[in-house]
């Protein structure tokens, strides 16, 4: 059985995955069940209806984690399938014993010519997806941003961009210049982009998130983080550990009941 599936099995049998990346769509069964939305997955025999989001309608007590996906390489247009980089086990258990929706934004944002700036135009997406949800009547304080590699960056950055948009989030080796091996090959991106984007980030009010590291990610291991955390805040607080799976140990993670047992006090200290 396809690693997928097996995933998507562990997970509560997360039902009705589909859509495409330019069509927002909902699927599955009443508000305040624990579902995946907007997956670009598709089933030749689908019958379920779709709903638009501004068409669905959330209750006060509804949330949602908005996750995003990583980009392999930004300079390429439509290299992503947006089946690709699935939320970890941990976080949706977390956001099943929570009652929380879970949202696949897929992003085909892409540089053009100016390097680094997909990390913006995904912002913009998600800024988008965020008046979408609000709209639909989600209040800022039940929306909660999760994503992995570029899609933990742009989550950092929508902390200065987007503030009070969304109340805290988990992210998984949060990446944006390439690996450090690349540094003399290409030094634009962690001698001068990466420099540039940790300096906006940290004009940020607040960056309320859980973060895991990995020892042995060639992009950033935990003390590469660091430099996000202040003296002064309790935020971000960085988990760093190795099972030797490198940046996407998040899909294999050695310590996956501790993650998803910190995820799970995460979001529940987020209402105190």
């Amino acid at each position: 059985m396809p690693y997928i599936f097996q995933q998507l099995i562990l997970i509560f049998l997360i039902l009705f995955l589909h859509s495409s990346c330019s069509n927002t769509v909902i699927h599955g069964q009443n508000p305040g069940v624990s579902r995946f939305l907007a997956l670009e997955k598709k089933f030749d025999d689908m019958t379920n209806q779709e709903m638009d989001i501004s068409s669905f309608q959330f209750n006060n007590d509804s949330k949602i984690v908005i996750w995003m996906h990583g980009t392999k390489r930004p300079s390429l247009a439509n290299n992503f399938r947006c089946t690709n980089d699935l939320p970890p086990e941990s976080l949706m258990l977390a956001a099943k014993k929570l009652d929380m929706s879970v949202y696949y934004l897929c992003s085909n944002a892409t540089d053009g010519e100016s390097k680094g700036s997909f990390i913006y135009k995904r912002v913009d997406e998600l800024r988008e997806k965020i008046k979408q949800l609000n709209e639909a009547g989600l209040r800022a304080e039940n929306i909660f941003v999760s994503g992995f590699s570029a899609g933990g960056w742009t989550a950092l950055m929508a902390a200065r961009m987007l503030p009070n948009k969304f109340n805290r989030g988990v992210l998984f080796a949060p990446a944006f210049a390439g690996p450090r091996y690349e540094i003399r090959l290409f030094p634009i991106w962690r001698k001068v982009l990466r420099p540039k984007q940790i300096s906006e980030i940290l004009e940020a009010k607040r960056l309320d998130f859980l973060i895991f590291a990995y020892d042995d990610d060639p992009f950033n291991r935990p003390e590469d983080l660091i430099v996000f955390q202040k003296s002064d805040k309790k935020f971000p607080k960085i988990i760093g550990y190795s099972c030797n799976k490198g940046h996407f140990t998040y899909k294999n993670d050695c310590k996956s009941q501790e993650t998803y047992e910190k995820i799970l006090t995460f979001f529940q200290s987020s209402d105190s």
